[in-house]
């Protein structure tokens, strides 16, 4: 056997692992670099902060397929806000989906969904409309910072795979905001939040048909003033045949999904079930980004 030949995989083997150690380190050292010259700015608090470098893929899943906060937004929140998110978890409203106090028992019934239950079948929501969660959410909706709507987006898919089967509902209807609300913020965030969903569904098997997002499925004809601030009863009157169905025959007796960005007292995805009830849908659920504690 020839010597040389026999020497040849020793050297590639002593010789591979220093290469990719230096190249770990000049990656590294690169990194340093950009995050000193290119530093993030927390949209929470404002402040400076280098970026995370991922270690997920980028729809924010680690490689057990687990849809992780803090991956969705190292690039827009620093390291503090990004623990300061809430996920709702159990011990939860069957109903309404309120998350309990207490941290231990089962989910079960709340008292308001006891007494006075809504019109949808049940409510989800992916975390509590505090800290991280709120700020992002705001300047998506009130600072036009159309950019958060994908990892927002992304977030409510997670959420969704999370308690339903998204092939279950038949359309998708995001909250409508009436045509001058809409000219005046350029958008509707609700909207804004499904842009990547038919991407999502393919990326995870499913085929859904092109219309399963219904944009103009539900409509808001009459205008209102601003929910913020109005007690239950209030909100209730205030959206009184305030929305209305454009193709009945598009949801009778089919499942819905019905997507907003915050749940607060429940008024406006009430009276948009209650809506689309009345126009012969099936059953209808709720989904949003975040659940306010009242």
């Amino acid at each position: 056997m020839d010597p040389k030949a026999s020497s040849a995989p020793h050297a590639e083997e002593r010789f591979f692992p220093r290469y990719a150690y230096f190249s770990s380190v000049c990656r590294k050292l690169g990194n340093t670099v950009k995050d000193a010259l290119f530093p993030g700015v927390c949209f929470a608090c404002g402040r400076l902060f280098p970026i995370a470098h991922r270690r997920y893929t980028i729809d924010g899943y680690d490689e057990d397929g687990q849809c992780h906060f803090e991956a969705l937004f190292e690039g827009y929140l620093c390291t503090a806000c990004r623990s300061q998110y809430a996920e709702i978890t159990t011990p939860m409203c069957l109903h309404c989906g309120l998350p309990f106090e207490s941290s231990h028992g089962i989910d079960h019934l709340c008292g308001d969904c006891v007494t006075q239950p809504p019109s949808y079948a049940e409510a989800r929501a992916a975390g509590i409309y505090q800290g991280a969660l709120k700020s992002t959410i705001h300047q998506l909706k009130y600072k036009g910072r159309e950019h958060l709507a994908r990892p927002l987006g992304r977030l409510l898919w997670a959420t969704l795979r999370k308690y339903w089967a998204a092939d279950q509902f038949d359309s998708v209807v995001p909250v409508p905001l009436h045509p001058y609300r809409l000219r005046k913020r350029g958008f509707n965030q609700a909207q804004a939040l499904l842009v990547e969903w038919p991407r999502l569904a393919m990326r995870d098997g499913l085929r859904q048909p092109a219309e399963w997002i219904a944009p103009r499925l539900l409509v808001r004809y009459r205008p209102t003033e601003p929910q913020t601030g109005l007690k239950r009863d209030r909100r209730m009157e205030n959206l009184r045949r305030a929305f209305r169905v454009t193709d009945r025959q598009r949801i009778r007796s089919h499942s819905v999904l019905v997507v907003d960005d915050v749940l607060t007292t429940g008024a406006t995805a009430d009276a948009c079930v209650r809506t689309l009830l009345n126009a012969g849908a099936r059953s209808v659920r709720v989904l949003t980004l975040a659940r306010a504690l009242l």
